[in-house]
């Protein structure tokens, strides 16, 4: 038996998408250095 805290449980509700749902996504962008050259 593993014994974990709130956090940990947290981190692996999230990593699972256990009791949980993206509400909102965002997006990041990054400048592509290639296309400049």
């Amino acid at each position: 038996m593993v014994l974990i805290d709130g956090e940990q449980l947290t981190r692996l509700m999230m990593r699972y998408n256990l009791g949980c749902r993206a509400e909102e996504i965002l997006h990041v962008k990054k400048v592509d250095d290639d296309f400049f050259e």
